[in-house]
């Protein structure tokens, strides 16, 4: 008797999950559910998509006949509403579908800024979904907006300055935080990264929260921010971050750690006909062995290929996050891993600075336990290798 597979949410993970089970079980009966209008895509060309670098098809994780050629069904604009993993079956509204397997690829949704924000507006928007682009666009080919204040200066935010600017839209980068990218890159790095800002003219209000957002007549005219500065503007983009979705999780028994799954090696969740991958998820890390959030784009479907395998002769075990953070900006390309932030005077920090790049490789006991690249990355698996090694470094590997 074929199984029953249902796949709750279009990412990255999900897609690994789908693909390797059908290579693995040609009979067994797929549905992926997502709530969105489009095909599943990649959410990591979301700044490309908008800088038009990119079009849409070019950001598809599989051809648009993939699903009916693998005969996999895939119900779009269909958002689950409950799950019942004593029952073993997925709401959608009033129907029911059931299942032998679970797999939550549900991702994460925008965070956001504790202010009224009304996305309905036609100049304000998330940036987090296809459709959030598509939305901001449109307003820029028929509005013109002139001035865009991005609300956020975390890779997302920088990405879609980055973006803008390459439309030649003047940009103000807003966040409560005191540096840029505080969360990836220590302060010497974030002076490093805005003054590449400050070359193209990119404005940043730092250290600065959103107190409101100053409409009149259905439009956002201006940004009033906690120090009783007010940024005028045509349109505002709200890029402070995502947290993962985690409404449906509250109707269930599977453990979770501040919000996210919790899911052993094969990425099995605490029940045993449940799995999950991706942003949704807490996992070991491949050095430290702590559980992080996992959130990167290639571990994700990592994860899910390791938890299809579960369903054949050779299963495989999930190896471990990496958590090597990827990004382009202004022409440059950003590469982070291992602990770049929030390290204490036991480390031993080495920076190189070219022409236009930093290098900075962070050691503890002469190991490298993370480092960063900006600009020049020719050395990125080098350095990755080491960092996964954790051998004894020689004075050829730090230069």
């Amino acid at each position: 008797m074929k199984k029953k597979f249902i796949v709750v949410g279009a990412s990255a993970a999900s897609l690994a999950f789908i693909t390797k089970l059908r290579s693995i079980d040609k009979e067994a009966d797929i549905v992926c559910i997502s709530g969105e209008a489009e095909v599943p895509y990649n959410r990591c060309f979301l700044a490309d998509y908008l800088s038009e670098d990119i079009d849409f098809n070019d950001m598809l994780l599989k051809p648009k006949d993939f699903f009916e050629q693998n005969n996999i069904t895939l119900k779009l604009n269909s958002w689950v509403t409950s799950i019942n993993t004593d029952k073993n079956y997925v709401s959608i509204g009033s129907d029911q579908i059931l299942y032998d397997y679970l797999f939550l690829g549900i991702g994460s949704k925008p965070l956001m800024p504790n202010i009224r924000v009304d996305l309905s507006m036609k100049n304000v928007s998330a940036f987090h979904t296809a459709a959030d682009i598509k939305k901001i666009t449109t307003s820029i080919e028929k509005e013109k907006p002139m001035n865009v204040v991005v609300i956020g200066a975390g890779l997302n935010g920088i990405e879609c300055a980055s973006a803008l600017h390459s439309k030649n839209i003047t940009v103000s980068l807003v966040d409560q935080a005191e540096t840029l990218l505080p969360v990836q890159v220590d302060e010497q790095a974030s002076e490093y990264v805005a003054s590449i800002l400050q070359h193209r003219s990119v404005g940043m209000f730092l250290g600065n929260s959103v107190v409101s957002l100053c409409s009149k007549d259905g439009r956002v005219q201006a940004v009033k921010l906690d120090s009783g500065a007010t940024i005028p503007t045509d349109f505002v983009v709200l890029a402070t971050g995502s947290v993962p979705y985690q409404e449906l999780l509250k109707q269930t028994s599977i453990k979770t750690q501040e919000g996210s799954i919790v899911v052993d090696g094969s990425m099995k969740t605490s029940i045993d006909n449940v799995y999950a991958g991706g942003d949704i998820c807490v996992v070991q890390d491949a050095v430290t062995k702590n559980f992080v959030k996992s959130s990167t784009w290639s571990d994700a479907m990592l994860q899910g290929l390791c938890a299809a395998t579960q369903f054949s002769s050779a299963p495989r075990q999930y190896p471990g996050a990496i958590g090597l953070r990827d990004s382009k900006f202004f022409d440059y390309s950003f590469y982070a891993c291992g602990k770049t932030v929030g390290y204490d005077e036991s480390y031993k920090v080495i920076t190189h600075i070219g022409m236009d790049s930093l290098t900075k490789l962070y050691t503890k006991d002469n190991k490298l336990k993370g480092f960063l690249l900006i600009g020049d990355i020719t050395k990125v698996a080098e350095y990755k290798r080491l960092y996964l090694m954790q051998q004894e470094l020689s004075d050829t590997d730090l230069k």
